[in-house]
């Protein structure tokens, strides 16, 4: 028997993974084996760098380690004892934070030494921590570690005693003095014991004292016991070191209380508290500004409060900065979600485009922009609104947005009711104007309106007819004016007055018209005043009728008037002169019987005395019983007694001037007045002053009547005098009064008249004298003719004056 025999193979994927398992044991093996290298070389680096730290903090020299920028890596004790700090704090500053002056200069050093490498030395001047001014020596060189980046070491060396202190340098105190004198605020040293040993003006000026009256004075006497106590618990804490801000007021010299803003700073020597600086900043105006600006503030605040419109602070971009509502349903987003979108997100695209423009507008003109909007709100109808956009910065403006939509409606309404009334006013008035039109062609009444704000005039044909105007011919008052004859139209004024301050409402008067055909003619005028609810004058309106023949039938009675009265005024003399002769005819008789019996008996031999004497007696009887004849008669004609009372003078004149006025106007002579305003009153008789004017114009009027027709004036003035007296002139353009008669013409029974009885002017002269007056005359040359002036003065009733 054969037996079988074979190989077997080994598996390919089994003997890979066992060479792997290998390599990796081996490896482990070594890492295993690194790793312990490495921690025995760290472990003797750990205790080498442990031996330099306690080198470096143990070593003598003050020394550190920087950065090439200036920050602390390391530094020893010593060191950081240079800077009043301790390593750890140190750790981590710049030491630029330290240097007092030349942080350029040093910064510069250091990247000049790290490029060149090596070393340098330079001097510096240190602020330490407890603000302390030190001089230091610095030695530097650059620490190269290797590809680690270069460090550089300092070694320090305090030279401040070597060089002598800082602060007795000449230039140190010129520095510190300049800069106490010009700080704005005040300035103080004192030291720890609390007397003052330095104090620049402005604390002087605050404290009312001198420098001499400040060196060595202590604080409690300066601020007093009260202010002291305040202030002690600042003072006894910054002379532990801790330094103090704090508020205070203090009271100035002239007594203001001011408010300030305290600083008390340690200053320490060698780690010792020798005193304190004190910085105060009068902070009043600060602080009246701030009440002003929180009262102003609070006044806008309450102001906004008040305002029932939505107000919208918006950026140029359209973005909502703030919002104010006092009713949230007037906006129509969350308030939030408003200030978080812009205009064009929340309105429709025309009012946003509305919103746009305006803010753009005003940010760029600087001025208020105004329109108006609809907007179609949910739940209501289209809505009306009305907003203001005003810049308030640069780049932002203030909306003020407010619904008018019930106003809106409102304004419709009554624009449609008074657009509905208007209609019938205007078919009303046209109407009364088709009325009037009738009425007026019937009657020959003119009827105008005039506006008094624009001057226009309407008026009716009748009255251009009367006027002498043309159907088409545009009107305004001054060419009305100008057709109202010269002599009426003061008159006229003076009816009219000023409107803006009348009393009256209806007026009337009557003048003559000048015709372009140089023709008169007489019309008659009533007229309304109409005011607005102001009680503005808004317009007049009135009729006007032709009185042309009525005046020429009263012009015509009037000089037949004249012509009776003057037949009645020598009737009157006749029977004046009859029963003067009857009544004195039987005393005359008497005493002419009487003294030719008396001659009888003087021719006799021896006269009868005793007779005589009786005859004589008899003459003197008869004599009295003549002068008691001719009193019963003027008793006769006297009507009535003198009567005296407060006149208004310028009233008078016109009431004179218009009862003789159909007379001037019949004898062709023009009556003018210049009175002035305002004149106090006389006591005088109303009647005898009347007669005195009367008979001063009427005697006038004879000396004008033959001049010529532009000479055939007379004119009468007033005016109040300095002495306090109301004079009153009658003045024609006659050929005046002879020198030599001024004085004679007032005599009774002086008389330059043909038939004159030379009693006018004396008795004139005796009721001005009766009250109180004096009349006179004089010639003036004002006008072509010499002319006549008489005047006469009367003394003012100073009782009625107000």
């Amino acid at each position: 028997m054969q037996a079988n025999t074979s190989t077997t193979s080994p598996d390919p994927l089994i003997t890979k993974n066992g060479d792997q398992t290998a390599n990796l044991l081996v490896r482990l093996a070594q890492l295993e084996q690194e790793n312990a290298a490495l921690k025995l070389a760290l472990q003797s680096h750990d205790e080498e760098h442990d031996c330099h730290r306690i080198f470096f903090q143990q070593v003598l020299i003050p020394c550190m380690i920087i950065t090439p920028n200036g920050e602390v890596k390391h530094a020893n004790s010593l060191a950081a004892n240079l800077l009043a700090t301790t390593p750890a704090s140190v750790a981590g500053q710049s030491l630029l934070t330290f240097i007092f002056e030349d942080q350029i200069a040093f910064t510069k050093k250091l990247t000049d030494l790290i490029n060149s490498g090596g070393s340098s030395t330079c001097e510096l001047k240190f602020m330490r921590a407890d603000r302390e001014l030190v001089l230091l020596h610095l030695s530097l060189f650059v620490l190269q570690a290797g590809d680690f980046q270069s460090c550089i070491g300092v070694q320090l060396t305090d030279v401040t005693r070597q060089q002598s202190n800082l602060m007795d340098k000449p230039e140190g105190v010129y520095f510190a003095s300049v800069v106490a004198e010009n700080i704005p605020g005040m300035v103080a040293y004192w030291n720890s014991d609390l007397i003052c040993t330095y104090a620049n003006h402005h604390y002087l000026t605050w404290f009312g004292r001198t420098s001499e009256q400040m060196q060595g004075i202590h604080m409690r006497d300066l601020l007093g016991p009260e202010l002291f106590s305040k202030n002690f618990a600042y003072i006894r804490a910054v002379l532990t070191g801790v330094d103090q801000h704090f508020e205070r007021t203090l009271i100035k010299a002239n007594g203001d209380t001011g408010y300030t803003w305290a600083q008390y700073i340690a200053h320490k020597v060698d780690g010792v508290v020798r005193g304190f600086f004190v910085l105060v900043t009068d902070i009043s105006l600060q602080k009246q500004t701030q009440k002003a600006l929180m009262e102003s503030e609070a006044k806008n605040r309450a102001l906004v409060r008040a305002i029932p419109d939505l107000i919208l602070t918006i950026h140029r971009d359209g973005r909502h900065l703030d919002v104010h509502a006092p009713d949230p349903g007037m906006l129509l987003i969350d308030r939030k979600q408003l200030l978080q979108s812009k205009v064009a997100d929340v309105l429709p695209a025309k009012v946003a485009d509305q919103y746009m423009k305006a803010i753009t507008q005003a940010l760029d003109s600087g001025r208020l922009q105004e329109f108006r909007h609809e907007l179609t709100v949910a739940g209501r109808d289209d809505m009306q609104f009305e907003a203001r956009v005003v810049p308030c910065t640069q780049d932002a403006v203030i909306a003020i947005i407010r619904d008018i939509t019930e106003t809106e409606r409102e304004r419709r309404v009554h624009e449609l009711q008074l657009s509905e009334r208007l209609q019938v006013r205007e078919n009303d008035v046209r109407a009364i104007q088709l009325s009037l039109a009738m009425a007026s062609d019937i009657t020959h009444i003119g009827t105008w309106i005039r506006d008094l704000r624009t001057d226009d005039l309407w008026a009716s044909l009748e009255w251009r007819r009367l006027f002498g105007f043309s159907q088409d011919e545009a009107l305004k008052m001054d060419m009305v004016a100008q057709r109202i004859h010269p002599a009426d139209r003061r008159h006229i004024d003076n009816i009219v007055g000023d409107y803006g301050h009348a009393n009256a409402e209806r007026y009337q008067a009557e003048f003559r018209v000048l015709l372009p055909d140089e023709s008169e003619r007489w019309v008659a005028v009533v007229w309304q005043l109409e005011v607005d609810e102001q009680k503005k004058p808004l317009l007049t309106r009135g009729v006007t009728v032709d009185i042309s023949a009525r005046k020429e039938a009263e012009l015509e009675l009037g000089q037949k008037r004249m012509e009776v009265m003057h037949l009645a005024r020598v009737a009157t003399m006749g029977e004046l002169s009859g029963a003067l002769a009857h009544e004195l005819n039987q005393p005359l008789t008497a005493i002419l019987s009487n003294a030719q019996a008396a001659q009888r008996f003087l021719a006799r031999p021896e006269p009868d005395i005793k007779e005589l004497g009786d005859i004589l007696q008899d003459i003197v009887d008869e004599d009295k019983r003549a002068g008691e004849i001719i009193r019963r008669l003027r008793k006769l004609f006297d009507k009535r007694t003198q009567e005296q009372r407060n006149v208004d003078i310028n009233q008078l004149i016109l009431e004179v001037l218009h009862i003789l006025r159909n007379d001037m106007i019949n004898q062709d002579i023009t009556l003018l007045s210049e009175l002035q305003d305002n004149l106090p009153a006389v006591r005088a008789d109303t009647v005898q002053l009347q007669q005195v004017l009367i008979n001063l114009i009427m005697n006038a009027s004879e000396v004008v009547s033959g001049l010529d027709a532009s000479r055939r004036m007379i004119e009468i003035n007033t005016r109040l005098t300095p002495e306090e007296q109301v004079e009153v002139s009658v003045n024609d353009h006659g050929p005046g009064v002879p020198d030599a008669l001024r004085t004679k013409i007032f005599e009774a029974f002086y008389t330059t008249k043909s038939n004159g009885m030379g009693l006018g002017l004396s008795i004139c002269k005796n009721i001005i004298e009766a009250a109180g007056g004096q009349l006179w005359c004089e010639n003036h040359g004002v006008h072509a003719g010499t002319g006549a002036s008489f005047r006469f003065h009367l003394p003012v009733n100073k009782e009625s004056a107000p």
